[in-house]
């Protein structure tokens, strides 16, 4: 993390996160929903947690954290409870009542062995809550192999044995290009040396004024326009666990 990544992180109001990058919201509600459905007693397996950001929702549930602990240099992996992959994870079968996965199934070599390994921790009649990108540039390399369409997600789904597939984009096109917009001055003037930084310095802050804040900003509000959404961020899929006898055929034709 950078210094310019730093100062966004600990000094920038929060409202002004939200209308500049709303779609960490759209994750944070989609996960808090499902969390909030949760009984007391109940199991939550957060997938790839990373730093854990979603700890807090199941504060009255008993939350497992998993993660290979490789993502993020910068980032604290202490509040895990295990290290390890997701395509062979140390939990019985039928652990868990919630699965959640939130931009982690890029990261994984094989995505449809992590599908049947969350339907096998899941119990019967369990969810799992997924998030995916399709518009996301390269990151966490070389640790990033996949981007996935509306499709693609609802056939490994499908494949793994859920049922009650709901898909949704998390932004239209003009979110989607908000977003792309951020990465201007990064893209523009971090690559080259430091005459030219110095040189261009008044223009590179500048251009963060209106790529990184006046433009996103008002593109984000425009997003409502599109109602097609082929062009997106993200990809929310929630699902419930399906019958045994279904999962062992698609596993045999696997």
């Amino acid at each position: 993390m950078n210094w310019r990544q730093k100062i966004y992180k600990r000094y920038f109001p929060s409202k002004l996160k939200k209308w500049i990058h709303p779609e960490q919201e759209v994750l944070d509600r989609f996960i808090m929903t499902h969390a909030q459905l949760l009984r007391p007693d109940e199991r939550a397996l957060d997938a790839g947690a990373g730093e854990c950001r979603y700890k807090h929702y199941f504060a009255n549930h008993r939350y497992y954290a998993i993660d290979t602990a490789v993502g993020d240099v910068d980032w604290d992996y202490s509040k895990l409870d295990v290290i390890g992959e997701l395509e062979c994870m140390p939990f019985p079968h039928s652990s868990f009542d919630l699965v959640i996965c939130t931009q982690v199934l890029e990261h994984v070599r094989e995505p449809q062995h992590v599908l049947f390994e969350f339907s096998r921790v899941l119990k019967k009649g369990g969810r799992l809550c997924l998030s995916a990108p399709q518009g996301w540039g390269v990151h966490q390399a070389p640790n990033d192999f996949f981007r996935f369409t509306e499709y693609g997600l609802s056939h490994l789904f499908c494949k793994a044995g859920f049922q009650k597939i709901n898909i949704r984009p998390t932004c239209g096109y003009f979110g989607y290009l908000a977003n792309r917009l951020t990465v201007f001055p990064k893209t523009l003037f971090w690559q080259r040396d430091r005459f030219f930084r110095i040189l261009f310095f008044p223009l590179e802050l500048l251009s963060y004024v209106f790529f990184v804040l006046l433009f996103p900003m008002i593109l984000n509000r425009m997003d409502v326009l599109d109602r097609n959404r082929q062009y997106t961020l993200n990809y929310l899929v929630d699902a419930i666990k399906g019958p045994a006898d279904q999962r062992k055929s698609e596993r045999a034709g696997n």
